[in-house]
């Protein structure tokens, strides 16, 4: 499944991190032991990040062509034939007792290309004590899972479709829950309890995780993409639940949790300045600041300044995928403001007018 190393890695561009600390309230270590949200900042490769590979003809990277949340996602194509595969491979503190929550969202554009996902312990990518916990592969359309060091089917994959992977595992035990929830879905598609992790091995613990495409047959064109990779102890810590509107390219409206909390506190200016900062940082980048342009108008909007939160929508125009959402919260402004006309422009782009041409 994967290489050992050392392996010349390259650094990575753009990857949000949280690993595992001690609350300086609770005394107690955080749930938190890998948070990837692929939209914030820069962190390095290293023995306790991740390393990527994309040599020969393959490729990771950041993509902003299909998204969870944010407006990134880690692309992962390999090349058939190119002997060698391309792999975004992961480091998180050793476990081996107690509950390992994993999350991640999946969407392939061909399910009949080969992928692999797998997570491992210090036994590497292999069947056997201390080696893979959980594998995830995709062969002939199928996403399967290997449990008990057999390959079982899960679901049909549709292409182009977002699914969101949750998984519990009871480390001690060697057995894990198992949920595959499509997007737009009410319910999960897949829902296993109590499986046999890959190698059948109690005890088995886990601190590698590895996305690749074919690692063993080299004949694989998959491309595919990654977002939203969460790992932790507790399932209470976890994200809210994953939903994803029935469209391709999709738009986050979700505020991250420093936002969040600042906007709850009512610290609405500090909100602003934390927005702004965010949307400084995407455009240096060269990425769009849209949605962060939004939020800060958003935070402008709660503290009652129009003005602000006019100039802030209006600049978050002029790079938004999707320019609705931001001209129905601009015709709301020029209502506050006391700009009929204004109002009446942003409101029927979005509902029409019965006004003659």
């Amino acid at each position: 499944m994967a290489r050992r190393l050392p392996r010349q890695p390259l650094t990575w561009l753009v990857l949000a991190l949280a690993l595992a600390g001690a609350s300086p309230d609770s005394g107690k270590p955080s749930p938190v032991l890998v948070s990837y949200s692929f939209d914030d900042a820069l962190v390095d490769t290293g023995p306790d990040t991740f390393s990527v590979f994309r040599n020969a003809r393959g490729n990771v990277a950041l993509s902003t062509e299909f998204q969870v949340s944010g407006h990134r996602s880690v692309e992962v194509r390999d090349t058939a034939g190119d002997q060698d595969f391309p792999e975004l491979q992961g480091y998180l503190p050793e476990r081996r007792d107690g509950w390992l929550v994993i999350h991640f969202a999946l969407l392939v554009t061909d399910p009949n290309e080969e992928l692999n996902v797998a997570f491992a312990g210090p036994g590497w990518f292999r069947l056997g004590k201390d080696g893979m916990a959980f594998w995830l592969t995709t062969r002939d359309g199928w996403l399967r899972h290997t449990s008990d060091s057999i390959p079982k089917r899960l679901l049909p994959l549709e292409p182009y479709t977002w699914y969101a992977v949750d998984v519990d595992y009871d480390v001690a035990r060697g057995r894990y829950n198992l949920r595959i929830t499509p997007e737009g879905a009410d319910r999960p598609a897949v829902s296993l309890v109590d499986q046999p992790n890959t190698s059948m091995q109690a005890g088995s613990a886990v601190s590698l995780f590895s996305f690749t495409g074919s690692v063993l047959t080299d004949d694989s064109n998959v491309l595919y993409y990654v977002d939203d990779l969460w790992i932790g102890t507790s399932r209470e810590a976890v994200l809210p639940p994953f939903v994803a509107p029935g469209r391709r390219r999709l738009f986050a409206d979700r505020l991250d949790p420093e936002l969040r909390a600042l906007r709850a506190a009512g610290r609405n200016a500090e909100a602003r300045d934390y927005a702004l900062e965010k949307a400084r940082r995407l455009a240096a980048e060269g990425a769009p600041p849209a949605l962060w342009l939004e939020h800060a108008g958003d935070a402008a909007f709660a503290a009652a300044d129009y003005p602000a939160a006019r100039s802030l929508y209006e600049q978050a125009l002029a790079t938004a995928e999707d320019p609705v959402r931001l001209d129905l919260k601009l015709s709301d402004v020029h209502h506050l403001l006391g700009d009929p006309q204004g109002e009446k422009v942003y409101r029927e782009k979005v509902y029409g007018s019965l006004d003659p041409r």
